[in-house]
């Protein structure tokens, strides 16, 4: 066949493959193309341009005497310096960030003006003090904090701040496994929540944190003290939500042990959730039973368009200030903000970035957030005035019928007077929580020292709890200890016949 007529053919196949193509794309109902999604869109006129798309241009003003708490995304901060240790995929030269896109940062980070910046997926210690001294040397940033968490890829979670810094430190070994917070993924939780849990991963899920929460503590030349916890949660979609949700779940656990040595701590968990307000890991935080809140109740304006508080260029809520009620009782009103950054035009992917650089301006996929704390006074958490959480509303009959006692294994039977007590208990609302193994090692009978184990506990219906037995002498009310913190020293010892009937699941016989 002669050249040209190959040709010929050929462009003419090419031609039809790209109008079936056309065909496939076009979508199937009749809505008008101002009214389809925009990934269906062939005209350069439905292009949204680059602008302010979320959060605000400017930041609020601040009150004098505020303290200025923020937290920022900022996509992969990496410097210039290569990292010996580093080599092949995942060689941090190949990361460096441009010249162009620093400045954006920094312009954010300046425009935010905040005493207190915590930030996500910062490459190092000594890339953060790099980008400070070269580029915000001017804003008062004397104290910083950054530890690597050994993330495959290299970022990390950091601070930079104006208040002197009295700790640093992250959660490894035992203290970053977060596989033994499946046993709270329950239909209770889940109802309490007013949600579901996801189902477990394709894959088992990390038994730790991919990403260690970095803990800080400050305290201002005036002695107020406060806390957070930087995090930055699993990434992925439905997939790993499973994981996120423990992390999350973890990671309230870390601010109740807090709070259980000082109920008017100043603590914030703060950071990217890579979770919307109604994913179960944002709502066991925001809905903890511990009282915690969200700084999105500060909002400035409460009557604003959902894209004011937007935080992430794909139209989503992902980034996040939750606080202890010692700390939002600090908090002024309606100071919280989302501070807006250049977003790129609707035809630019920002999953793309690394391939088709962004337009000049461009920051990061992430917005900052912000809230103001007027730390002078340091109110006590009974100054918060929200509504308390209604588990400590409930009351419960002590004339309440008994669901049933557990059965003894082996057709066993209980002394009379440890059935009688029970049953005192479970009518007074009181159920006994089992001790339960928290490292891979941990099990009944397993006397190694350095194993460790949540112990056990007593939970009223109501929402109190107890470590010693409540008895008739306290009218059943308990100590009002809460759940007891992790320990080592090997399998506890058996339960007591009473811890045994009034239990649902777990432990060993009685002896």
């Amino acid at each position: 066949m002669h050249f040209r007529t190959v040709l010929a053919a050929l462009t003419a196949l090419t031609l039809n493959a790209s109008l079936i193509a056309q065909n496939k794309s076009k979508p199937s109902d009749s809505k008008s193309p101002e009214s389809r999604p925009s990934e269906t869109r062939s005209s350069q006129k439905d292009v949204r341009p680059a602008g302010i798309w979320y959060g605000i241009e400017n930041a609020r003003p601040k009150q004098q005497g505020a303290l200025r708490l923020a937290a920022y995304n900022a996509e992969n901060l990496f410097d210039d310096f290569d990292d010996p240790s580093l080599s092949g995929e995942y060689d941090d030269i190949n990361e460096k960030t441009s010249e162009e896109r620093l400045k954006a940062v920094a312009a954010a980070i300046r425009k935010l003006d905040a005493d207190v910046l915590c930030l996500e997926e910062i490459e190092s210690k000594r890339c953060l003090e790099w980008f400070r001294d070269k580029y915000l040397k001017d804003m008062g940033y004397e104290f910083v904090a950054s530890e690597d968490v050994g993330y495959y890829r290299g970022v990390e979670q950091s601070v930079l701040s104006r208040v002197p810094i009295t700790s640093v430190s992250i959660f490894k070994g035992d203290d970053a496994i977060v596989t033994d917070m499946e046993s709270r993924r329950n239909a209770d939780s889940a109802k309490r929540l007013g949600g579901e849990w996801a189902a477990p991963s394709k894959g088992a899920p990390q038994d730790h944190f991919q990403r260690s929460p970095l803990r800080v503590s400050f305290k201002t030349k005036d002695g107020y003290e406060f806390t957070v916890f930087v995090c930055h949660f699993k990434a992925g979609g439905k997939d790993f939500a499973q994981q996120r949700e423990l992390e999350a779940l973890q990671t309230e656990a870390f601010v109740g042990e807090e709070l259980k040595k000082n109920p008017d701590a100043n603590i914030a968990v703060v950071g990217d959730y890579n979770a919307t307000p109604n994913d179960m890991a944002t709502k066991s935080l925001r809905m903890s039973e511990l009282g915690l809140v969200s700084a999105y109740d500060w909002r400035f304006d409460k009557d604003a368009p959902k894209e004011t508080y937007t935080t992430h260029a794909s139209a989503r809520v992902i980034d996040y200030v939750v606080m202890t009620p010692g700390l939002a009782a600090d908090c002024v009103p309606s100071s919280f903000f989302v501070l807006g950054t250049l977003h790129a035009a609707s035809d630019w992917d920002f999953k793309k970035a690394d391939t088709i650089p962004p337009p000049a301006g461009y920051a990061s996929d992430h917005c900052p957030i912000a809230i103001d704390l007027m730390p002078t006074p340091d109110k006590p958490a009974s100054a918060f005035s929200k509504d308390k959480p209604k588990f400590e509303e409930k009351k419960v009959a002590t004339d309440a019928k008994p669901a049933g006692l557990r059965a003894l294994e082996g057709g066993k039977s209980a002394p009379a007077a440890d059935v009688v007590t029970a049953n005192k208990l479970q009518a007074s609302g009181w159920t006994y929580v089992m001790p339960e193994p928290k490292s891979k090692t941990a099990a009944w009978g397993n006397k190694n020292t350095k194993s460790t184990w949540y112990p056990g506990y007593w939970k009223n219906v109501g929402g109190a709890t107890s470590v010693a037995q409540p008895t008739e002498a306290d009218a059943f009310k308990g100590d009002g200890e809460s759940k007891p913190k992790w320990k080592d020293g090997g399998s506890p010892k058996a339960p007591s016949f009473v811890e045994w009937l009034c239990s649902k699941a777990g432990g060993i016989s009685p002896e």
